[in-house]
């Protein structure tokens, strides 16, 4: 790819986006960065904003949504304005998630995309990440750190989380390198941790105590609801939360090698970047 043409990155704000488009402009690309609230305004749900974000764009990242929006649709448009490389930001081992909330693709942002994109006449290729370290940073996690405890329905389970700048890394590669039409990469960290591990690993760097307490799938769920969680998404959290526990998505992935090259960040690695950047000074 040129740097003569421009790179869309949607999500541009989020914690993937924010941190491509600084990559991208760093090294000479021409970026536009969109979201709802950029100057050209870009919203998966009205597809008049669709025609200025991808006016003039060769390569596009696509952070989709959880929820259900016109993905077929913006894959079209995209093929319409010329747009001549997608990468689709998945999670992964998506059909798994599907598959135990009963949905097909259809009916979660993220898969449905992955599909379309997939399906597409375009160069694709399809980025699927395991859970981010910056969840416990700049997540939803963070208030629980910062407040001393943290408490999932986990069990013993491993999760190999992944830093973000790991994702932005493979990102700018892919898009702006040849050789990665029609792949698939699942991204992980370099190794599988417990949540109490990665929890000392957090309180070590930072210098806090913070702990780490499982809950049934039940106590969590009743205290979601009785934070007013919507239904769905209680339903949605504790499906994701059993897949875990089933060790379906806990082994590690080379997919950050096979793009770049080296390991991902070892999470203890990351959490003292983290901490000496002021993540949990509040």
């Amino acid at each position: 790819m040129s740097n003569e043409h421009i790179i869309l990155v949607t999500g541009a704000t989020g914690k993937v986006g924010r941190r491509l488009t600084a990559r991208l402009a760093e090294a000479g690309h021409t970026v536009r960065g969109v979201s709802r609230s950029t100057d050209i305004r870009f919203d998966w749900h009205d597809e008049s904003t669709w025609a200025a974000a991808l006016a003039g764009v060769t390569a596009a990242y696509l952070i989709p949504p959880d929820e259900p929006f016109p993905a077929a649709g913006i894959v079209a448009a995209a093929e319409q304005a010329g747009v001549e490389r997608l990468v689709a930001q998945s999670g992964r081992r998506i059909h798994v998630l599907a598959e135990a909330v009963g949905a097909g693709p259809e009916a979660i942002g993220m898969y449905a995309l992955q599909e379309a994109v997939q399906a597409s006449s375009l160069e694709w290729t399809v980025l699927q990440a395991n859970n981010f370290n910056q969840n416990f940073s700049e997540g939803d996690m963070l208030p629980a750190v910062l407040a001393g405890e943290l408490f999932l329905p986990v069990d013993d389970t491993v999760e190999p989380f992944i830093d973000v700048e790991d994702i932005a890394a493979v990102a700018v590669a892919v898009l702006t390198e040849d050789g990665h039409h029609g792949k698939t990469y699942e991204l992980s960290g370099p190794e599988a941790l417990t949540f109490p591990e990665a929890v000392h690993s957090i309180a070590e760097a930072a210098g806090r105590a913070v702990v780490f307490q499982n809950v049934t799938a039940e106590e969590y769920a009743a205290v979601l609801r009785a934070e007013q969680v919507p239904e769905d998404l209680v339903f949605f959290l504790d499906a994701m939360y059993r897949i875990m526990r089933e060790g379906r998505i806990g082994d590690v992935a080379d997919g950050v090698e096979q793009v770049l090259g080296r390991k991902p960040t070892a999470f203890a690695d990351w959490a003292k970047r983290a901490a000496a950047e002021g993540a949990w000074s509040a």
